[in-house]
């Protein structure tokens, strides 16, 4: 037993020495993703990631032996660099929204060009740049190994197709003992990709974004090549759903009446009735739900479109689609919205933003949706005060108002939608056009009064 153990040992160090470059490539690799859990879902000493970043590592590494060792540090570089890309992207991603990136929203980067600013004053953390030590390690060891000429030393003993199958039995063996470690919640979490921090939790990082690629890209196929196979099911479905509607105490009251929807930006429920030293936080909006309709008990039904998934879901009473988003990836639809039915009964309709025409593809989108025309940014509106990557709110608002007085005089009936931009990050440019003075050391909020308590101190924003 004991001569057994002993010849193991030698060859798991005969191993190691003759892997130097692979073994660090592991290694860091797992360190990486173990500091993503670290900085977003936490699970720090949980087994089942690790084996999971384990035998994805291996395969990876395993395929590496068909290269020739001097070449190995190109073929190791290549998955580091994309590895520690995965890593910073995912960790700044949950910072600010509490979930993981999708390959689908590569199509989204282009939106990225009116918020760098917000990127590198209110995101980027110095956390996460920590994932950038796995390239400077294997560099460094690269180095070394090449000073020391081990790359000449060691092809003399490489055996690469033998070992690519030593690793591979190996990364099964432990593929074996984590999927017995599973239940058919993970799995069905991991197929329907449906909660993305539970698959973190359980499966790592790295299984998570290979996991996703592949339901892009099946997303992708599927869009191709089963529009039959889903627009019967679409069909079947609604064959049996019954769409009579009864009347109700609200049935008709606003028959006729102008619209102006207001979308509010960045704005969430707390704020309403929320006083700070006893001054209403929102005095316009709690005048308005208190003499009108006001639906508190509201959940978020956005997916990873934000703003623009708001807008969809509001004029279609459709849900947004879990990978990508509809106005990039599924604009070009028939949809039956809100707009076209009142077009049906006359109605101009438009839209208003302080942004560029073509932020998350909003220009061309909203021809589908049922839009008459959309006004925006520099091509309708003076910009004589700009916060963050638009016109202020205060501005925009001042100006939409002459433009709407101007259409109510061209059509008898009209529906209008305003979004608001001010609330959004950057926030930089906010102290130079409103600075005022408040006391300060808590935001905790006294559940019985609504006001905020114990405050003390003073400061100028």
């Amino acid at each position: 037993m004991l001569k057994t153990f002993k010849k193991g040992f030698k060859k798991a160090i005969n191993y190691l020495k003759t892997n130097i470059l692979m073994t660090t490539f592991i290694l860091t690799s797992l360190i990486n993703g173990f500091l993503v859990r670290v900085f977003t879902v936490g699970n720090v000493f949980a087994l089942k990631p690790i084996l999971a970043d384990l035998v994805f590592l291996l395969v990876i590494t395993a395929f590496g032996y068909f290269i020739r060792p001097k070449h190995q540090f190109k073929y190791f570089l290549f998955w580091s660099l994309l590895f520690t890309t995965i890593c910073i992207i995912n960790t700044v991603y949950y910072s600010n929204y509490l979930s993981f990136a999708s390959v689908s929203l590569l199509k989204t980067a282009g939106e990225l060009k009116g918020y760098t600013n917000a990127v590198f004053e209110n995101i980027l953390e110095p956390k996460d740049f920590i994932f950038l030590w796995q390239i400077f390690t294997l560099c460094f060891v690269h180095i070394q190994l090449r000073r020391k000429k081990y790359y000449d030393k060691v092809k003399e003993i490489e055996k690469g197709k033998i070992r690519f199958l030593n690793m591979t039995v190996v990364a099964l063996i432990v593929l074996g003992f984590f999927i017995s470690m599973l239940t058919s919640t993970d799995i069905g979490r991991l197929k329907k990709q449906w909660n993305r921090s539970s698959i973190v939790m359980e499966f790592g990082i790295y299984i998570y974004q290979t996991n996703d690629l592949v339901s892009s890209i099946k997303t992708t196929v599927n869009e191709m090549f089963g529009y039959d196979e889903a627009y019967k099911t679409f069909r079947e479905y609604y064959e049996n759903v019954d769409n009579t509607h009864e009347k109700n105490a609200y049935t008709n009251m606003f028959k006729g009446k102008n619209v102006i929807v207001i979308h509010g930006e960045s704005l969430q429920g707390f704020t309403m009735n929320l006083k700070f030293n006893g001054e209403e936080l929102t005095p316009n909006l709690n005048k308005l739900a208190s003499e009108g309709i006001y639906f508190s008990n509201f959940y978020s039904q956005e997916s990873v479109g934000n703003s623009s998934d708001s807008e969809f879901t509001f004029l279609t009473s459709l849900l947004p689609s879990s990978n990508g988003t509809v106005f990039m990836n599924y604009f070009n639809r028939d949809y039956e919205t809100i707009l076209k039915l009142l077009k049906d009964e006359g109605y101009y309709t438009f839209s208003m933003h302080a942004n560029t025409g073509d932020s998350w593809n909003r220009n061309v989108t909203y021809r589908y949706l049922g839009y008459d025309d959309f006004y925006y940014y520099t091509k309708d509106y003076v910009i004589d005060e700009e916060i963050g990557f638009g016109l202020s709110d205060k501005s925009f608002f001042r100006q939409s108002v002459d433009k709407i007085a101007d259409i109510n005089t061209k059509h008898d009936n009209w529906y209008g939608t305003l979004i608001m931009l001010t609330n959004h990050t950057p926030f930089s440019d906010i102290k130079d056009h409103s600075t005022y003075s408040v006391d300060y050391i808590t935001t905790e909020v006294n559940e019985e009064t609504n006001e905020v308590e114990e405050v003390t101190g003073n400061k100028d924003w």
